[in-house]
Formats: C-alpha cells, structure tokens, sequence
C-alpha cells in the first residue's frame, strides 16, 4: 500500500488517484467511479494492473461542468451525449 501524499502534493499534481480526486472535488467515490465507467471521467493507466490517474484539472473541469448540467435537469444519457458530440467536432 503506498502512502497517502499530502494536501499540498496533491493540489500541485498533474494527476491525481480517484480518491484524491474525491478529496478535490468533494463528490462520491462511487459517483467518480460511475461516471469513469461510463466514459465521462477520461482517465490514465499505464497497465491494467495499476491504478487509474485523473489529469486533475481536466477532471475537475468536467466533473464542474457534469454538475452544471445536472442542475440544468440533463440526465446522464443526455450529458454522455453531449460530451460525445463535443468529441466528434
């Protein structure tokens, strides 16, 4: 088990595990896995074996921007969606 980085370590990392990212984004550990299994949360890993790294601005942007979308009534099929058509221009 590695140890645990500290605050100032993680907020000046390019990426950050899923449970750092829980930290900074202050959302479900479940929701950042649903939402990394459903291809909305893009994610590093360099082996299947090893752990997932988030870019920790770019997913802290989009997990801001999912949550605008969520309060402007979206649902998760609408938001995939609409992340997917911005992927395609």
């Amino acid at each position: 088990m590695s140890r645990r980085r500290s605050w100032e370590t993680i907020l000046q990392a390019e990426y950050v595990t899923i449970s750092e990212l829980v930290q900074l984004s202050g959302m479900r550990y479940s929701t950042l896995k649903y939402y990394t299994e459903i291809g909305l949360l893009p994610f590093h890993q360099l082996d299947e074996g090893l752990t997932r790294r988030y870019p920790r601005v770019q997913a802290l942007e989009r997990l801001e921007e999912i949550r605008a979308l969520k309060e402007r009534g979206l649902t998760i099929q609408q938001i995939v969606d609409h992340f997917q058509g911005k992927s395609a221009k």
